[in-house]
């Protein structure tokens, strides 16, 4: 027995030794580890929240009925609640989520009061982070409301949020993160870029924070000369134990290139007689350096282009240009597209002139697309002709009626035209009268101009008409009538003159008189 004893009492030491030397080696970590390695430390504080119970409109009433309570986790929290009305009230905290049931009611598992009119307090640690629901249990359907506690965390914000990066290049932005609710602790930061692209790196990798002691972490994010231009995003984590947070960075790539651009951007080229050229520009785009290399495709293979220079170096931020020359020899008239390819290595651009090619020609105009001429009469319109597409050459002029009718003459009938020059020629219509009058009606008249086997035409409506009645030949008839009555007037006049004269001079005039009439 003495050995058994003995035997219990040393097992009882080796016990008691291993006890104290594990509570000395924990007590040594807590005290040489930095603060929030083990656990994080929260800020804890008093807190004392009001109600005021309604049976009918829930807690306080109509004014903020059912408020929702947000504390910090580790907050001593006193709830007090009088009466607004003469009903039984019990407030209950609900931590485990079993509803109204009052079983657990005690400030450890669900804080509550007495069941009473008058009022009540409860005082409870809020230990337990989470979303919880507060109710009267008397009237549990309209006075309930939320109850937050939040647990101890951090924010983290990026200053910039977003970057621009030249692909080749690198850029930075600040992360802040500050402590909330009481947090102090280290936190641990990592960055991930999606899609995949540039890479993304923390400096420094951990940071430690604490009420009032915000610290700050800078997220480097690099290129190389081969990462595809366009957006990413990059996420920053930062995580202390359970406590997680992140953030974002927006990113923009942006590839060296160059702008290329015509001026002017259409062109009129005349067959075979001219050419025409435009200014071709190329400007560098985010820091581009290169020479360029200028090509032509062309819709229609008979238009010729050419560059001077063929290439073109421009510098980072600088410019050059090339003249672009068009011409044609054969080219049918038409519209035509050409587009101007530049090309540096892999980066190229295109641009393009839109090209109008015409044929030499001339218009024909008349000053009076209808004229009236009477039998007997003539009339005259002027024809104007106008150089078109830098035509050059004689023109010869006709006319033609398509019935027998008036008379056309030109007068000249040809006409020399220079490239963008205008002549004139006057066409006559004559209209026959007298013995063999021509026919009266509408006469449409076709003129020809003529220069080679380039014709044109126009018409002009001839309307013939016969003299107005007032402007006729008379009757021979009437005009031996009219010839009595006027020669009888004459003697008349003779004969009141001379008888003032005396009686022979009265003899002699009634002879005269007496002849005329014998005449009529």
């Amino acid at each position: 027995m003495y050995y058994e004893c003995r035997s219990f009492a040393l097992a009882k030491r080796a016990h008691l030794l291993q006890a104290t030397s594990a509570t000395f080696i924990l007590a040594l970590a807590i005290l040489l580890l930095p603060p929030g390695t083990i656990f994080h430390a929260a800020h804890a504080s008093t807190v004392t929240i009001h109600l005021v119970a309604y049976y009918a409109s829930g807690w306080n009433g109509t004014t903020n009925p059912n408020p929702t309570i947000t504390v910090q986790q580790g907050d001593s929290v006193t709830i007090v609640w009088s009466n607004g009305d003469t009903m039984y009230h019990q407030f209950l905290l609900d931590i485990d989520k079993d509803g109204t049931d009052m079983s657990d009611c005690s400030p450890s598992a669900d804080p509550c009061t007495g069941v009473t009119t008058t009022g009540g307090t409860v005082t409870f640690t809020a230990s337990t982070d989470g979303s919880f629901t507060y109710y009267c249990t008397v009237h549990p359907g309209s006075m309930k409301g939320m109850f937050i506690v939040q647990p101890p965390g951090f924010s983290m914000a990026p200053n910039p949020s977003s970057l621009t990066i030249l692909q080749g290049s690198s850029s930075t932005s600040t992360i802040s993160l500050t402590s909330e609710h009481g947090f102090t602790g280290t936190i641990n930061l990592g960055a991930s870029v999606s899609p995949t692209g540039p890479t993304a790196s923390m400096m420094p990798t951990s940071v430690s924070v604490s009420p009032g002691s915000p610290a700050t972490s800078t997220v480097i994010v690099s290129t190389s000369a081969s990462t595809p231009g366009g957006t990413y995003t990059v996420t920053v984590n930062g995580a202390s134990g359970s406590t997680t947070n992140t953030t974002t960075v927006l990113v923009t790539i942006t590839v060296p290139h160059f702008s290329i651009t015509s001026s002017p951007a259409s062109l009129s080229v005349i067959q075979g007689v001219s050419s025409n050229s435009s200014t071709i520009t190329l400007t560098s785009l985010n820091g581009f350096s290169g020479t360029i290399t200028l090509t032509s495709r062309v819709s229609q293979a008979a238009l010729s282009l050419s560059f001077n220079p063929a290439s073109v170096t421009i510098s980072s931020g600088g410019s050059g240009t090339s003249t672009m020359t068009v011409s044609t020899s054969t080219t049918p008239p038409g519209f035509y597209t050409a587009t101007i390819n530049g090309t540096s290595g892999s980066t190229t651009n295109k641009t393009t002139v839109n090209i109008s090619v015409t044929i030499p020609d001339f218009s024909i105009k008349t000053s009076l697309p209808t004229l009236s001429v009477t039998q007997g009469s003539t009339a005259t319109t002027i024809i104007t002709l106008t150089s078109l597409s830098g035509f050059t050459g004689t023109l010869t002029l006709t006319g033609t009626v398509s019935q027998p009718g008036p008379t056309i003459t030109f007068s000249p009938t040809s006409v020399t035209l220079s490239s963008g020059g205008i002549a004139i020629s006057n066409m006559t219509v004559s209209a026959a009268g007298a013995t063999y009058p021509v026919a009266t009606g509408s006469f449409p008249v076709t003129v020809t101009v003529t220069n080679g086997t380039l014709i044109h035409t126009t018409t002009v409506e001839v309307t013939v008409a016969l003299v107005p009645s007032g402007a006729r030949s008379l009757p021979l008839t009437v005009l031996i009538s009219a010839g009595g009555v006027v020669i009888a007037a004459t003697g008349i006049t003779i004969y009141l003159v001379r008888r003032r004269a005396g009686g022979e001079a009265r003899s002699q005039s009634n002879l005269e008189l007496s002849s005329i009439r014998v005449c009529a």
